[in-house]
């Protein structure tokens, strides 16, 4: 989500482009199928060969345009198979479909398209919400039951969702139940800038990163889980949560995070300004800094920014690939602004798949 300072950036970004935004709800009703197209686009438009980000190896990405209510991602889960996506966005939306990579299923084939998109309100504690400070959804999370997490801001909470339909591949549905959140975070997260990241990692605990102010701070609070939670691993108290701070780089601010297979996480961050655009920078965390009291400062692996494949990108997902990396994969929110996309780009960090 985007503070007031981070949204005056992107319209003097839009008024100077001669352009204007054109925001919409999240139209549709529930599943309704969305007719959308997706278009291949390279990693740099002026060198088509440009293969790479650092270690990140580029399997294609999407411009996906289309649908009235396919816009606004904040979340993104893909299926382990590589063969569904789901999305959640700030607007109250959850957005579905199907993943197509070239050699049909093979997880290791590039990404080359998307159908059956279907787009549905998400439903809150009270049922489906038009209040924005209720439904302003920011990143999920599976559960192994089939079950989802989401982490909303403005009213601040995770939200618990049971196993749907389909065996819950649709995303969350249903009525959920709120979690207990990290100590602090009802009372003292920003309006704008709360729990924008949340991730189950691969030794069952779980992540949350606030976004925080648009301060310039590079200190931003975080907690993981405590090791030993009966059960699922979901906390049945704010004690479960432990704190630590993750260092952002400057300007920069966390909006998603994925699992890693050896208990780390990649970390996604955000920075715009009205010269240099929009830039997004990829980072991991290994599993020993994922600690209580901990102050991380994560490796960089690379950066989206211009001349590069670059916008609004605030999801990721990663899955195994059949060579033993990990498959990372990215959404941009366009804010349903015409002069901003929703981009679905795909990379391989080399190493072991979660």
């Amino acid at each position: 989500m985007m503070t007031r300072k981070t949204i005056l950036s992107v319209f003097l970004l839009l008024a100077l482009s001669g352009g204007c935004a054109a925001v919409v709800g999240a139209g549709g009703g529930p599943g309704h199928p969305q007719i959308v197209t997706a278009a291949p686009v390279p990693l740099d438009r002026d060198r088509p060969g440009k293969a790479a980000v650092g270690p990140l190896r580029f399997l294609g990405a999407l411009d996906i345009a289309g649908g009235d209510a396919v816009g606004g991602l904040s979340g993104l889960w893909v299926a382990p198979a590589g063969d569904r996506f789901v999305a959640i966005g700030d607007t109250g939306l959850v957005v579905d479909g199907r993943l197509d990579h070239d050699g049909g299923q093979d997880p290791g084939g590039r990404l080359i398209g998307v159908h059956d998109v279907q787009a549905r309100p998400l439903a809150v504690e009270e049922g489906v919400s038009h209040r924005k400070r209720r439904t302003d959804a920011e990143d999920l999370t599976r559960l192994p039951d089939g079950g989802w997490l989401v982490t909303l801001e403005r009213d601040h909470r995770i939200l618990r969702y049971p196993p749907g339909g389909n065996g819950g591949d649709d995303g969350p549905q249903g009525r959920p139940s709120a979690i207990p959140l990290p100590p602090g975070v009802a009372e003292d997260a920003p309006e704008n800038g709360g729990l924008e990241t949340l991730t189950r990692l691969s030794d069952g605990r779980l992540l949350t990163i606030e976004e925080g102010a648009d301060d310039g701070r590079q200190e931003r609070r975080a907690w993981v889980t405590r090791d030993g939670i009966p059960g699922d691993g979901v906390p049945r108290s704010a004690a479960d949560w432990q704190g630590f701070t993750y260092r952002a780089a400057p300007r920069y601010r966390p909006t998603a995070a994925a699992p890693l297979p050896d208990g780390g996480a990649l970390v996604l961050e955000r920075e715009v300004s009205l010269l240099g655009g929009w830039s997004s920078r990829i980072v991991r965390l290994t599993r020993h800094q994922l600690r209580a009291g901990a102050v991380v400062d994560g490796e960089e692996l690379g950066r989206l920014e211009s001349p590069l494949l670059n916008d609004n990108f605030e999801g990721m997902a990663t899955r195994p690939g059949r060579e033993g990396e990990t498959l990372v994969y990215l959404v941009s929110d366009n804010n349903f602004s015409s002069l901003q996309r929703t981009y679905l780009a795909l990379f391989a960090l080399p190493g072991p798949a979660p």
